[in-house]
């Protein structure tokens, strides 16, 4: 492949994560996601936002807000 090739491939990889680095941005969305990762699977009957408020010290309304922009960033897969 040529380097026009690979520049060209590079770039759309790039604009198709854009909007996952966007929400990975903030340290909190970070801090969210390695608390996820610790918590049960969906298939163990998952984890509520209570559950995950009291591991995180975040509001209710703020886990709700991160984990929506999580979402929407099209690229947080349920475990």
């Amino acid at each position: 492949m040529d380097k026009d090739k690979q520049l060209v491939a590079l770039k759309r990889g790039f604009d198709e994560l854009a909007d996952l680095f966007v929400a990975l941005g903030a340290e909190t969305r970070q801090y969210l996601i390695m608390t996820l990762f610790n918590l049960p699977c969906k298939q163990q009957g998952g984890a509520r936002v209570g559950e995950i408020t009291a591991k995180t010290h975040l509001s209710r309304p703020a886990v709700s807000h991160h984990l929506k922009i999580l979402r929407f960033a099209g690229k947080f897969a349920d475990c």
